[in-house]
This record gives C-alpha cells, sequence and structure tokens, in this order.
C-alpha cells in the first residue's frame, strides 16, 4: 500500500527566522555598497561590506528551504532556486544536522529542536515502511 504524499514544513529558530526577514534589507545594503564601492574606486570599507552583505545574501538561499515533500520521490522546496529532487533509494544518512543522500545533502542546522522530531518521525515511518534504507542514523540531541 502506497503511502500518502507527506508535507514537511521546518520550522527555523529566532536567529534565522530574523535572517529571513531581514533578507531584502540584506539585498539592498549589498547593492548599495557595491555601488559605493564603484563610485570610490577603491577597496575600502563599502568593497570589504559589500563582500560581506554579498555573502550573507548567496549563503542564505542555500541554507533554507520551505518544505519537504514525501511522494514518489523526496522533493526540497527552496526559495528562489530550482528543487531538489532526491530518490529514496539514495538516502543514506539522517542525523538532526543534515539529511544526506548520494546527490544532495540538506541543512537541518537552524532548525527548532520540535520541528526536527516531526521530521524524524517522518524519516522513521518512512524507515519502517522500507521506502528509504539508511545507511547510518545518529540520535540523540545536538
Amino acid at each position: 500500500m502506497p503511502l500518502p504524499e507527506i508535507t514537511y514544513k521546518p520550522k527555523y529558530n529566532g536567529s534565522m527566522r530574523f535572517a529571513l526577514l531581514l533578507y531584502p534589507a540584506w539585498i539592498g545594503l549589498f547593492l548599495y555598497f557595491i555601488y559605493e564601492w564603484f563610485v570610490t574606486r577603491s577597496f575600502s570599507p563599502q568593497g570589504f561590506l559589500a563582500i560581506v552583505f554579498g555573502l550573507m545574501v548567496v549563503s542564505l538561499l542555500f541554507r533554507v528551504f520551505k518544505e519537504i515533500r514525501f511522494g514518489d520521490e523526496i522533493v526540497v522546496k527552496r526559495f528562489l532556486l530550482p528543487d531538489i529532487k532526491i530518490d529514496y533509494k539514495d538516502v543514506t544518512e539522517f542525523n538532526r544536522v543534515d539529511l544526506k543522500s548520494k546527490n544532495a545533502n540538506i541543512s537541518l542546522l537552524m532548525i527548532t529542536s520540535g520541528s526536527l522530531d516531526e521530521l524524524e518521525t517522518i524519516i522513521n515511518r518512512l524507515n519502517s515502511a522500507r521506502k528509504i534504507k539508511l545507511v547510518k542514523v545518529q540520535r540523540g540531541k545536538r
């Protein structure tokens, strides 16, 4: 009997929610400091701040996701980036830091403990139904 599609929506901790809230401001500051850097034509504090805000803007996109759908395959819906599709047979490891597969790693670092417990329940249910076969499982607190 096939399992129904399960959707997991992460709940991020306070610092990550704050970072997501300020994301448009980071983009604005990045563009402003790039402009200032080109106007001054020298590597001044504006150039350094442009690099800092640029790294923050780019790195956040790779660390957060909207949801994970467990259907025929695992689909990770991300903000502004293409979805990641993972076959169940490719999942190799799950712990409280990430979900690893042969072709992708999903970071779970900034997710609240309660939300991680919910994801762990889903993974254990899929493991019990023999949809996934974990090579390595680590349980415990961070």
